[in-house]
């Protein structure tokens, strides 16, 4: 792949990065579920993997239902898109809080999603994060 491509390929993710993060952050459910391949999973802390669309809904579903004000940012810090341009891995920050006011305190930790490009369009196929502890959060 040539660096031009490859650089598109990355902005690309970053965008659909932002999207998502702000369909997560507006609790759009609808709109966040569309960012996962149908067979996608997501592996979160202290929660069996799930996988496809229906289960992935059920545990954004209840994510929202345990925390009604949870405040959800990430960012991508790196990521890198595979030769064939079909697969990428997108490493980054996550924020979360209970109910964040401009002062309040997030914890934070990181994620990695792995892209998969279906019908020409990049897809989640595995969403998965842990928290650094409660030793790091940071003041927003």
């Amino acid at each position: 792949m040539s660096d031009k491509k490859h650089h598109a390929e990355e902005a690309a993710i970053r965008k659909l990065d932002a999207e998502w993060s702000k369909a997560a952050q507006d609790k759009d459910l609808d709109r966040v579920i569309t960012f996962y391949a149908k067979d996608g999973s997501v592996v979160w802390p202290e929660n069996p993997a799930a996988r496809g669309h229906a289960a992935i809904r059920a545990r954004w579903e209840a994510a929202y239902k345990s925390t009604p004000d949870l405040y959800l940012r990430f960012e991508p810090t790196h990521i890198e898109v595979s030769e064939d341009g079909d697969m990428a891995s997108d490493f980054g920050v996550v924020y979360f809080a209970p109910n964040v006011k401009p002062d309040d305190t997030q914890n934070v930790g990181k994620y990695l999603v792995v892209w998969q490009r279906q019908n020409g369009a990049w897809k989640v196929l595995y969403d998965c994060y842990n928290m650094n502890g409660t030793n790091n959060p940071v003041k927003q």
